[in-house]
């Protein structure tokens, strides 16, 4: 973190923090908290701060008006570790013990998508709706005079078999393809075990796919980084282990100059590549487009079971875990090339 990054830091009162939809990497502190969880509580709750920004105070005040406390901008996202009303007015606690006014805080809905497991042999023939509702054509010409219903976001429709060129066939009816996120079978990467775990992620269908070996044990929709290979706001190609695990980091972008700075408690963190990881995202609902600034965004549910699917495995009272030569990371086997939008 630059020098500005970590004046900002003291000024804000945030402690240290890390990179967040830019991702970054760990630092001493990143995992906060209850060290006895191994895999944290991420039901409570999960607040943004508004445009007019919000004060934070040690404790929350009976009367806010001549209270002190710390002013935070616009741009930073906490997990709620709790809730208390006072003086008739309602506050959310922080993860660093702070409270934060619930009037000047906007509360996240994460996402209650969640990916699909496998039974043993099963295929990957199926996909996901990823526009708020898709149409079910009567043939593969699409003709919208022609309709047999609709399929809404983030349903899991089954494919009677391939797609041909813009249509997949369902049991009845076509679906248009550019509608649908479809996971596709890979074949294991070298250096990969016959029984090893390990995740394949595509770039272009913004999927992921657990596999043990050559079997499919689960699959979901994600979101990557939205720019094209070779940007720093993108996910890198190629196969890499996981290096290290946390329950709860801090992520921010304050080592930038000339943006809007921003941070976000980012739980269920798994690097796998400089400051590149996979992570729960509970601040949006656009799994099956990329969307991010080069991590992989997972829903909080999805998150959870690849946290406990992957190694290195978290310890009894652990908040992380590093990987080492001994007992190296799960391979993180990402291809694939993000759709650009098409010019005007």
């Amino acid at each position: 973190m630059t020098a500005r990054g970590r004046a900002l830091v003291r000024a804000l009162g945030l402690g240290p923090m890390l990179l967040g939809l830019a991702c970054g990497s760990p630092s001493p502190r990143a995992a906060t908290g209850d060290a006895s969880a191994a895999v944290p509580n991420i039901t409570p709750g999960y607040v943004i701060v508004g445009p007019a920004g919000a004060t934070a105070y040690d404790a929350p005040p009976l009367q806010p008006v001549g209270a002190q406390g710390t002013h935070l901008g616009r741009g930073f996202g906490f997990m709620v570790a709790a809730e208390q009303l006072v003086g008739g007015r309602s506050y959310v606690q922080l993860r660093d013990g702070r409270w934060l006014p619930a009037g000047e805080v906007t509360r996240a809905k994460p996402s209650p998508f969640t990916g699909y497991h496998l039974f043993q042999g099963e295929r990957l023939d199926f996909g996901w709706v990823v526009v708020p509702a898709a149409l079910v054509y009567a043939s593969a010409a699409l003709d919208p005079a022609l309709t047999l219903g609709s399929r809404p976001h983030h349903a899991r429709v089954l494919l009677a078999g391939p797609c041909r060129s813009s249509a997949c066939p369902l049991a009845a009816g076509w679906m248009r393809a550019s509608e649908l996120a479809i996971p596709h079978p890979t074949p294991r990467p070298s250096g990969v075990g016959p029984a090893e775990p390990w995740l394949d992620v595509d770039l272009t269908s913004q999927t992921l796919v657990a596999y043990v070996g050559d079997l499919a044990r689960f699959a979901t929709l994600v979101s990557t980084g939205f720019a094209p290979e070779g940007s720093p706001l993108a996910t890198p190609t190629g196969t890499f282990r996981i290096r290290s695990k946390h329950d709860v980091v801090r992520m921010d972008n304050l080592e930038h100059t000339g943006v809007e700075p921003y941070a976000y408690d980012v739980p269920l963190t798994q690097y796998f590549h400089e400051g590149k990881a996979l992570h729960a995202a509970l601040w949006h609902d656009q799994f099956g487009h990329p969307r991010s600034h080069g991590c992989i965004n997972l829903a909080p549910r999805d998150a959870e079971w690849l946290f406990a699917f992957t190694s290195p495995p978290l310890g009894p009272g652990a908040s992380e875990v590093l990987a080492t030569t001994a007992h190296p990371g799960t391979a993180v086997h990402i291809h694939g090339a993000v759709r650009q939008p098409a010019a005007d």
